[in-house]
């Protein structure tokens, strides 16, 4: 027997055994993700580049996670809620002090005000926009507004929904951010848009009913205020109704 011959035999069956294997690896997903993500962020920054789109958002997220899709219905108060000036106007304080709802919810009617975390990028010029959280992710059509005078909260707008089902379907993995951002770039955003935040949280498609079915999306906000909505299981875009004029709202709106 010719060893010499059998060796090379031997190292290339192996050899090509291992490429078998690490292929794979990589064609389940093991080492495909970050090469996928890398080159999902050039083509969209190329093609942002291209129409001279400017993504001024300090981190764009980068976890894309398993959600679900849930019905949400409105409470009695909600269904028609307005504004409410305060009878006796209370400080503002720090929206982020972990005291804040306590206290909120001790001194004005405001309801479940420890279920809201702010808006950044919706609040300012007097008035601060908290979105209702489910499981850490903000549901974008239901908000508390705080409006505020001379560092005193004067009057407030709230809307809170109950959770009716827990998930019509199976969690599903989310597109990536940058995956929506490309989406939105190719078909709807004019040259020359500007990009101000990118956030995922869940989002109805109707407001004339008093249960909505919830959908996780991403959220593009433009410098003009018109917010884009992405669908994150499929892509699909749901244009702005109107633009949310950030951060601009005064109390006799």
């Amino acid at each position: 027997m010719d060893w010499g011959k059998a060796k090379t035999v031997l190292i290339l069956s192996f050899l090509f055994l291992n490429v078998l294997l690490g292929y794979q690896l990589w064609s389940t997903g093991w080492g495909k993700s970050e090469t996928n993500t890398t080159y999902v962020i050039q083509e969209t920054n190329e093609l942002l580049a291209s129409k001279n789109i400017q993504l001024n958002v300090e981190e764009v997220p980068s976890d894309s996670p398993l959600l679900k899709s849930f019905t949400v219905r409105y409470d009695e108060p909600s269904m028609n809620a307005s504004k409410q000036r305060l009878n006796t106007p209370i400080p503002m304080g720090n929206p982020f002090n972990k005291n804040f709802s306590r206290d909120l919810m001790a001194q004005t009617p405001v309801r479940h005000a420890d279920r809201y975390e702010i808006d950044l990028i919706r609040s300012g010029n007097g008035v601060y926009v908290f979105n209702q959280m489910v499981d850490r992710i903000p549901l974008f059509d239901s908000n508390l507004k705080l409006y505020e005078e001379n560092d005193q909260i004067v009057a407030y707008k709230q809307t809170y929904v109950e959770v009716q089902s827990g998930g019509e379907q199976q969690e599903q993995r989310v597109i990536s951010a940058y995956t929506a951002i490309r989406r939105l770039a190719e078909n709807y955003l004019a040259e020359g848009s500007v990009i101000i935040d990118v956030k995922l949280g869940y989002h109805g498609t109707s407001f004339e009913s008093e249960t909505q079915y919830m959908l996780p999306f991403w959220r593009i906000m433009l410098s003009d205020g018109s917010p884009y909505y992405v669908q994150a299981y499929n892509g699909e875009v749901d244009e702005p109704r109107e633009p949310l004029q950030l951060p601009k709202d005064n109390l006799d709106g």
